[in-house]
């Protein structure tokens, strides 16, 4: 009786995104450029066709030890991309990637058997990487672990409400391109379990706009109460408002591009 109720519960749980998912695909824009997959079916996002070259400059927020999305934009685009994770495990990720390319070994994605990096030495120069959280305000935080101990993916909001957690650095997005040394963005991308809103709102309230946005709703597959897809759709709506247009839906991952970009012209660093 307990594994029925557990299967019935699963079954509901499947329904009851595939729902929620499908209201959120309502919200889409017709895309003006086409989109193609960057990185793996897991860690890659679908991007616009045209806008990204090697002038362009992104951030990848939220690495773990998937960050085939990042170098697919260096690999396929020529970008220059930072990543910001201060997650221990996303760390030693890049850490053995490096490593590994410098010698000439492979480096498994997700310690997947079948699945490794191609990248050399020359274009990995492209990455950078630093171990720092992205939040609203310029803080120390705490990141929350997940439920299951071999998951890599913390959380400042404890999307998981566990209580084992670790503290690190956050920065604001202007903060993090002050210091860097940047004026404009080609393309954020915020996977980070949670802290989505908070980061948006910030954003939205400054004067930086990314050509290219992509936004995993982490919530969705791990919802805090029953209002989760109203807190997502009043989002998407306010990133809307902000000048951006809902390209692409798949799953919880979203992509937004501003109404200046085109396919001639992305202001990079």
């Amino acid at each position: 009786m307990t594994l029925l109720l557990k299967q019935a519960q699963a079954l509901y749980m499947r329904i009851g995104q595939h729902v929620a998912q499908s209201k959120l695909s309502r919200l889409r824009d017709t895309a003006i450029l086409a989109h193609e997959k960057v990185g793996t079916g897991y860690g890659g996002w679908f991007v616009p066709c045209g806008l990204l070259g090697p002038e362009s400059l992104c951030y990848g927020v939220g690495a773990g030890e998937d960050i085939s999305f990042e170098i697919e934009l260096i690999n396929r685009y020529g970008c220059d991309v930072h990543c910001f994770d201060p997650t221990p495990r996303a760390q030693q990720h890049v850490e053995r990637l490096r490593r590994n390319t410098a010698n000439g070994l492979p480096t498994s994605i997700n310690d997947a058997v079948d699945r490794h990096y191609r990248i050399d030495r020359e274009h990995l120069a492209r990455l950078h990487f630093h171990a720092v959280g992205l939040w609203n305000e310029d803080r120390t935080m705490r990141f929350y672990a997940p439920e299951n101990p071999t998951h890599v993916s913390h959380s400042i909001v404890n999307l998981q409400r566990t209580s084992e957690y670790f503290e690190a650095d956050c920065r604001t997005l202007q903060t993090s391109m002050r210091i860097l040394g940047h004026t404009n963005l080609s393309l954020l991308k915020l996977d980070v379990e949670g802290a989505e809103y908070e980061i948006l709102t910030a954003l939205l309230e400054g004067d930086v706009r990314p050509s290219v946005l992509c936004v995993e709703f982490d919530e969705g597959y791990r919802p805090l109460d029953d209002d989760y897809l109203s807190r997502i759709q009043t989002m998407v709506a306010r990133v809307k408002t902000g000048g951006y247009r809902l390209t692409y839906v798949d799953g919880w991952n979203t992509t937004f591009i501003h109404q200046r970009a085109n396919a001639e012209s992305v202001e990079g660093a």
